[in-house]
């Protein structure tokens, strides 16, 4: 069995897959309370457990550094492989077969995006996940036909029109730890000590000492 766990937005939830789903359930609150009894559980309930999936990023600071602890300490402890799984891809898998936008807002002045094409459940990523900042316009190749979805278009449905006006709208939830069991047979498995937050940016400090420097050579 193998065991995915999320903590995309602070919360999380975990999944027990054998090739399809067996079992799926959302923590009750933080994830730094909640998510390490989740998996607890799920471990003696469904397993022997043969691997483990975690989303890596991005997402919530706290929330990224919860999970991947989680899953570094029992993959050290039992000897379990890691898939490490990118938030936005598993969000587009979730979706099913098609041409997935996947826009995610990070606070309040930047917001992640990437592009996917899923064909018989297998992800190919077109535009690799990246942030950009809202007063800015993303890079992306040609999105004609893409559906937009994710936790952006309710956090910032004015960024999205003004972003992506032509493309039409789908699903607003995030990622679950249903979408990183799905895509984990399609990400190489790493030893524990490889398993990282993924926050596609700088820490804020370093952001702001940045914005600082720069006010100042203005």
């Amino acid at each position: 069995m193998l065991i995915a766990l999320e903590a995309v937005e602070r919360t999380g939830s975990v999944c027990a897959w054998n090739g399809t789903e067996r079992a799926f359930e959302r923590c009750a609150g933080h994830a730094e309370a909640h998510l390490v009894p989740l998996i607890d559980r799920f471990m003696r309930t469904h397993g022997p457990v043969f691997a483990l999936a975690v989303a890596s990023g991005p997402g919530s600071f706290t929330g990224l550094r919860v999970a991947a602890m989680a899953a570094r300490t029992i993959a050290w402890t039992d000897a379990l492989p890691v898939h490490p799984v990118d938030s936005l891809a598993a969000c587009a898998v979730q979706q099913g077969d098609g041409l997935w936008l996947v826009v995610m807002p990070l606070k309040r002045d930047t917001t992640f995006h990437g592009l996917f094409r899923i064909t018989a459940g297998v992800l190919e990523t077109l535009s690799p996940t990246c942030a950009c900042r809202d007063d800015a316009m993303p890079e992306l190749p040609d999105a004609t036909g893409a559906v937009v979805v994710g936790p952006a278009l309710t956090g910032k449905p004015g960024l999205v029109d003004r972003w992506f006006p032509r493309l039409a709208t789908g699903d607003p939830a995030g990622p679950d730890a249903r979408g990183v069991a799905k895509l984990a047979g399609q990400v190489p498995a790493v030893n524990w000590d490889q398993v990282l937050p993924q926050y596609h940016q700088e820490p804020a400090p370093v952001l702001q000492r940045a914005a600082a420097r720069q006010a100042l050579l203005a």
